[in-house]
């Protein structure tokens, strides 16, 4: 996709480790000239969830005009139970009203918690990633500007010399301040599911 004549950039979210798109990467640095690597580069945007293995460093300190937006707390202003949040927006009872049940299958299988069953409710930490594109669309925030504020949160860039963007210092408030927003957003869209 990066490489088709279409001069949009191509947004990539980054769920569990951003091995792929190093591999990617890597392989484009190795079979192509340094202009051509420069050209696929940027094209990318990448929206990463927490350096879940070491190849997000790797991307950090190899290619700095590489565009990233790494979220490595912002993410959990999306689970239901996070300090700062209205939790009745996303607990079991909404969940269950809202999406899980009378939404036909695909409702039925939504989980009733995240990782961790003990806490039944929305963890839609990684989602944060493709909310950053969402609310573009809906003209909140400019996906090119990470420092506007939007439904995927607000990032700063710590030095400007890299495209490199981290989490806000509002930490998980820049994401769960938009939650009702989010959650009247979702729920309509859950009708979709009936048959």
């Amino acid at each position: 996709m990066v490489d088709r004549p279409d001069s949009r950039p191509v947004g990539v979210c980054v769920w569990g480790g951003s091995r792929e798109v190093a591999q990617a990467i890597w392989k484009v640095k190795a079979t192509r000239s340094p202009a051509e690597l420069e050209r696929f580069l940027s094209k990318l945007r990448l929206y990463l969830i927490v350096k879940q293995d070491r190849t997000t460093d790797w991307l950090l300190d190899s290619f700095p005009s590489l565009f990233v937006m790494l979220s490595e707390k912002n993410y959990m202003g999306m689970f239901w139970n996070m300090r700062g949040a209205d939790p009745k927006l996303a607990d079991l009872a909404w969940t269950n009203a809202h999406i899980r049940q009378g939404h036909g299958p695909l409702g039925a299988a939504y989980p009733r918690s995240g990782w961790d069953p003990k806490y039944p409710g929305q963890q839609e930490g990684d989602t944060t990633s493709f909310l950053h594109l969402v609310s573009a669309v809906r003209g909140l925030n400019d996906p090119e500007k990470p420092d506007q504020a939007g439904w995927g949160g607000r990032f700063v860039r710590k030095d400007p010399s890299r495209s490199h963007w981290f989490d806000d210092p509002a930490g998980t408030q820049a994401v769960s301040r938009w939650r009702p927003e989010v959650q009247a957003d979702f729920a309509p869209r859950a009708v979709w599911m009936l048959p």
